[in-house]
């Protein structure tokens, strides 16, 4: 597909926009307390990424979409689990939720909401490929083929997720979420909560 060339620009800024929006309000929780005079604390950023997971799991997301919601990696979301169990039983209470919900649709494929995109295009700016990031999303590659050709408008903001991509410096060795977690203060979390470990918190 081409990337920004006659008509095509015009989508092509719009796009970029959206993605620059996106990235900025990721930040805006950091803005918010540097204006309060403080930094993040682990337990805060810890709390928020939870419920980012447990929201994934109300909308039908399996354990690696709710980890790529919450911008974790997902080997952390299953040890958060294993470590908490009021967290584990929200994770399970929101996945009834869902189940709840999808019967009453009569198996009708869902079509993908805002969250199921804001998923496909952190993963593809993050750097995972279209099929991987379409699985994030719970898209079949198929349906994510359609929806480019379909609509214009999300076609323009792969690509533009794409364009960030090459933008960005590859970290080796890190999961694509993983570096999206990010540096907070620990001086207010127990040294064992829920059990784990210190490290197995963070």
């Amino acid at each position: 597909m081409q990337e920004t060339v006659g008509p095509d620009r015009e989508l092509a800024a719009w796009a970029d926009g959206v993605l620059a929006r996106i990235d900025a309000q990721q930040g805006l929780d950091g803005e918010l307390l540097a204006a309060l005079g403080r930094g993040p604390s682990l337990r805060e950023e810890t709390l928020a990424r939870m419920a980012e997971a447990v929201r994934a799991a109300a909308l039908g997301f399996g354990p690696a979409g709710c980890a790529a919601a919450a911008g974790v990696p997902e080997r952390l979301l299953l040890n958060w689990q294993d470590h908490n169990p009021s967290f584990a039983a929200a994770m399970s209470g929101a996945r009834a939720l869902a189940q709840s919900y999808a019967s009453e649709v009569n198996g009708a494929a869902r079509p993908p909401g805002a969250v199921a995109l804001l998923v496909l295009l952190q993963a593809i700016q993050a750097g995972a490929q279209h099929a991987s990031a379409a699985a994030l999303a719970g898209m079949p590659r198929a349906a994510l083929y359609r929806l480019r050709k379909e609509r214009p408008k999300v076609n323009a903001l792969i690509l533009a997720a794409r364009r960030a991509r090459s933008r960005r410096t590859a970290r080796r060795g890190v999961s694509a979420y993983e570096h999206r977690y990010r540096l907070v203060r620990v001086d207010d979390v127990p040294a064992n909560p829920q059990g784990g470990s210190r490290e197995s918190q963070i």
